[in-house]
């Protein structure tokens, strides 16, 4: 979530939380127009997650000094990276594997001779 929306899922909570509490207080607690205030509050609370989220995610770019393009290809690189390291260990398991037939043969034959 925070490579899109440039925040945490705890700061768009508290945001949330924050935006309902003023909207509840402004027309339950001040008796203040409805019509007005709660328009007012969210479509103020909407411009301010996207000015955090703009600052959020231009931090979050100059903190990795990289761009969006360049972020995917660091990552396909990466995955490409562990998927060659995992073909490297499925090739020694099927090693392991022909060297542990190979001594319970070798187990079996012995047994059978005995």
């Amino acid at each position: 979530m925070k490579h899109i929306m440039g925040l945490d899922w705890l700061d768009v909570v508290i945001h949330a939380f924050v935006t309902i509490c003023v909207a509840v207080a402004l027309s339950e607690g001040f008796h203040a127009d409805e019509d007005v205030a709660l328009p007012l509050v969210f479509g103020s609370s909407a411009i301010l997650l996207a000015v955090r989220r703009h600052y959020a995610l231009k931090k979050l770019a100059a903190t990795e000094g990289l761009s969006t393009g360049e972020m995917a290809a660091e990552r396909i690189a990466d995955l490409e990276a562990r998927v060659a390291e995992l073909e490297i260990a499925q090739g020694r398991v099927a090693e392991l594997e022909e060297r542990m037939d190979f001594s319970e043969r070798l187990l079996t034959q012995k047994s059978h001779e005995s």
